[in-house]
């Protein structure tokens, strides 16, 4: 039996148990002794399986006389793993998928349902899915490009013209773009070093941004390690930009967990002047707290607090950024979990941000900045949210922030990036200064 199957179904599993892919993915990874290659083939079979689980249980359904819901947990999730296989990973015949599905169904102690899976696999990787009928159109679209149906309304109606677009982007990655440690190096001496390592980096659209060309396991690379870069898409370093944060400056980031942007700031303030980096959420305060020991952001002061609830000690503060809980539209292309939501549960955290951003207005000094920013494509908590709150904030003035135009949308005054195949995430950025 292969091992590297083995271990992406046991990942499967325990994220039909509401784990988080990424987390449940990189802890299994950490257990396993997989060589690099077994390691991108799990990623790859996990992170697809979650992506198309929609249209997979779709073409199952109608090859199972029984339910896919009502079989064996393990079952179902080795039936899902096959089918991507056969469907989508070329490098893998479908004979030897649907061989190592029977195995794995044995392994798993499931030997009456070794026939069941052979039959089903081979008749449902025969179907060509662009041929399926369905009942209505916002079934089919919402089958075949893996996303419950309320999120595909949301997105046409905000979208009507680029909603395809952004669903294609979120079946391919995007480009490994990172952000380059300046109180540590440079980005001529980071890729140097990269290219000794046989890792291809170059230039971003962004100062001290490179993209990164290379396999495997790139956080296991000694200069990651010694913090000299970090994982961080371009939208993603746009906002923290955005805070236009100087040295000896006091800033303020809100839901800051787990710290990427936090590092950026602290390297645009040189590690001079206060940095206070908040979560809600002690573990990933702890996981913010690992992040920048290991940039050397000795400038940073750790809260964990809720950003809903003032706190008078950061009144006065140069600057704060806001990059609120949302739901997520823009990434789904690196958090597959995200598709199967109903959007139930949106208007309280729509409110959640409201209130954040609420407090969050009362902490900068006059002729500060706030950055509000969410990694969502939905309107009601992007560009809606904040023409709420300049109508009844007259202290403030939306200002566009001087950013690359190479994925801007967007009104004059605030920033959305829209994903592009392969190249970067959705992300909404407003840049407000207090008068």
């Amino acid at each position: 039996m292969n091992k590297a199957r083995y271990t992406a179904v046991r990942a499967l599993l325990e994220c039909e148990d509401n784990g988080y892919s990424n987390l449940v993915l990189a802890a299994r990874l950490r257990q396993k002794d997989l060589d690099a290659r077994d390691r991108a083939f799990v990623t790859a079979l996990v992170y697809g399986t979650l992506e198309r689980g929609i249209l997979l249980d779709e073409l199952l359904d109608r090859c199972s006389q029984r339910p896919l819901k009502k079989l064996d947990p393990a079952v179902r999730v080795i039936l899902r793993s096959g089918l991507y296989q056969c469907l989508y990973m070329d490098g893998v015949p479908a004979r030897a998928a649907i061989s190592e599905a029977v195995e794995l169904t044995k392994r798993f102690g499931k030997s009456s349902a070794a026939g069941f899976v052979n039959a089903v696999l081979r008749k449902a990787c025969g179907i060509d899915p662009e041929t399926l009928n369905f009942e209505d159109e916002t079934r089919r679209q919402s089958v075949l490009y893996c996303v419950t149906p309320q999120i595909l309304t949301l997105l046409k109606s905000a979208y009507p013209a680029q909603w395809e677009q952004i669903l294609r982007a979120g079946f391919d990655r995007p480009v490994q773009a990172v952000r380059v440690n300046t109180l540590k190096t440079t980005a001529d001496g980071l890729r140097a070093k990269l290219q000794k390592r046989q890792v291809e980096a170059e230039p971003g659209a962004l100062r001290d941004c490179l993209i990164l060309d290379g396999k495997g396991d790139m956080t296991a690379l000694p200069e990651f390690r010694e913090g000299l870069f970090q994982f961080q898409g371009e939208p993603s370093q746009c906002a923290a930009l955005a805070v236009k944060a100087k040295p000896g400056e006091h800033i303020v980031d809100l839901c800051a967990a787990p710290g990427g942007k936090s590092a950026l700031l602290a390297a645009e303030m040189e590690n001079r002047g206060t940095l206070d980096v908040c979560d809600a959420q002690a573990s990933r305060l702890e996981q913010a707290k690992k992040n920048l020991a290991r940039w050397g952001a000795a400038c940073a002061a750790f809260h964990c607090i809720d950003a809903a609830v003032y706190r008078p000690e950061f009144a006065g503060a140069d600057a704060v950024l806001c990059d609120v809980p949302c739901s997520g539209l823009g990434i789904l292309a690196k958090k597959p979990d995200i598709r199967t939501k109903d959007l139930k549960g949106l208007e309280e955290l729509i409110r959640l941000q409201r209130r954040i951003l609420e407090t969050a207005a009362r902490y900068p000094r006059h002729g500060g900045r706030l950055v509000y920013a969410t990694c969502t494509l939905n309107p009601d908590e992007n560009e809606k949210q904040i023409a709420r709150f300049l109508q009844t904030h007259t202290e403030y003035r939306a200002v566009r922030p001087q950013l690359p135009e190479k994925y801007q949308a967007g009104d004059e005054k605030m920033v959305t990036f829209l994903p592009q195949s392969g190249q970067t995430d959705g992300f909404f950025i407003a840049y407000l200064e207090r008068l």
